[in-house]
């Protein structure tokens, strides 16, 4: 992941005389949990943290006075028996947004603090030059700002996600064909440069496994593999939590399991190519969750040719990192991934009447704009919590 977020770019609002950092560290330690735990008092977040009492009953006034959380009205009890006000993150403190940039469209997601989606908008275009691309982008974030009353001193900043492989430690991106002119440059420090806001960078992959972890099923599984079916195949890795990057950023590309000559890559591509020779057009894979119809003649036959595939990525996600669960996500209508679920095969060797545990194979609940959601979760992760 590549990051361009120096402190010249954190304007005053958020400016609070702590480097280019937003929060210290034991601050960040108060926020994420009060983050990924609902119902929590200072009591438990301090048994959780270790941070003295007193030391967190100051900590927390400072937060609430600075407008980052919220006092509830719900009384509850530590473990310690000691009742306290439950805390949660005051939603408008401060806002994100996040740019997917498809292989032929945009989608903006502007997300507020507590990490819910505010407002979501993709267009299509055949243009994704450079220039195209941040003039409609521009346009997208005016029109949002505009309709949910966002100040532009409250945004964070943005995370950014698009198709490619980092080629080195120095973040520039070999992109999709079809994003030619994005290829091997400072998509970040452009971007950053453009909006004046701090700016974070990932595959696209990586984006949509890291909103699915904050606004889908993350909420009930930690660890799991993100399967991306779009155009392309490709994937993301959350670790407890948290986006694995690997060394390069690169973890997740689940594509590279499957050598093409071998195994058709699981994409919908190759569903629109199947479609269309048994007579059916579908105006957008971007739409498909509202349009997909089960009766349609070449589903089977795309299921049929992606079998084996699913069935790889999934035993190797399993055997190697033992994952709670495998989502199938991206822009596959969610009505198809249910139907895929079923069959995916993953190996275990069968060992005294049982195999190891496997993971639940699970479809996403993040449907519209996976890879902008997630791309807006980005600020948070790094800066707060």
């Amino acid at each position: 992941m590549l990051a361009y977020n120096n402190k010249d770019l954190l304007r005053s609002s958020f400016t609070l005389g702590k480097g280019d950092k937003l929060f210290q560290h034991n601050e960040r330690a108060v926020l994420k949990h009060v983050f990924w735990n609902e119902n929590v008092t200072q009591s438990q977040i301090a048994e959780v943290t270790k941070i003295p009492q007193q030391t967190m009953s100051r900590m927390v006034k400072s937060l609430i006075d600075l407008g980052a959380l919220n006092q509830t009205d719900t009384i509850s009890s530590s473990s310690r028996g000691k009742p306290g006000t439950n805390l949660e993150p005051n939603p408008n403190y401060a806002y994100t947004f996040g740019l997917s940039i498809l292989l032929n469209a945009i989608a903006i997601t502007v997300m507020n603090f507590k990490g819910e989606v505010v407002g979501t908008q993709l267009i299509e275009m055949e243009d994704m030059s450079i220039k195209h691309v941040l003039k409609n982008v521009s346009l997208l974030i005016d029109e949002l700002s505009l309709q949910y009353k966002i100040p532009y001193e409250r945004i964070l900043g943005i995370g950014v996600g698009i198709s490619g492989f980092f080629s080195s430690m120095d973040g520039k991106m070999n992109t999709h064909h079809a994003l030619e002119e994005w290829a091997q440059i400072n998509i970040a420090k452009i971007v950053a440069d453009t909006f004046n806001l701090p700016t974070w960078v990932v595959n696209d992959g990586t984006g949509a496994a890291a909103g699915e972890g904050i606004v889908g099923k993350g909420k009930e599984y930690k660890n799991f593999v993100y399967l991306f079916i779009s155009s392309a195949f490709g994937g993301g890795l959350i670790n407890n939590l948290d986006i694995l990057k690997g060394t390069y950023g690169n973890a997740g590309e689940l594509g590279d399991m499957l050598p093409p000559k071998l195994y058709s890559h699981p994409n919908l591509e190759l569903f629109r190519r199947i479609l269309l020779k048994n007579g059916v057009e579908i105006p957008s894979i971007y739409s498909l969750n509202e349009t997909y119809d089960p009766q349609w003649p070449g589903v089977d036959e795309w299921i049929y040719k992606v079998q084996d595939s699913f069935d790889l990525v999934a035993t190797c996600s399993s055997a190697l990192l033992d994952t709670q669960a495998i989502i199938i996500g991206g822009h596959i209508p969610k009505k198809l991934a249910e139907k895929i679920i079923p069959r995916i095969d993953v190996y275990a060797q069968f060992r005294r009447g049982e195999k190891r545990p496997q993971p639940k194979i699970v479809c996403a609940d993040v449907v519209t704009n996976p890879v902008a959601v997630g791309a807006a979760t980005l600020p948070l992760r790094d800066w707060c919590f």
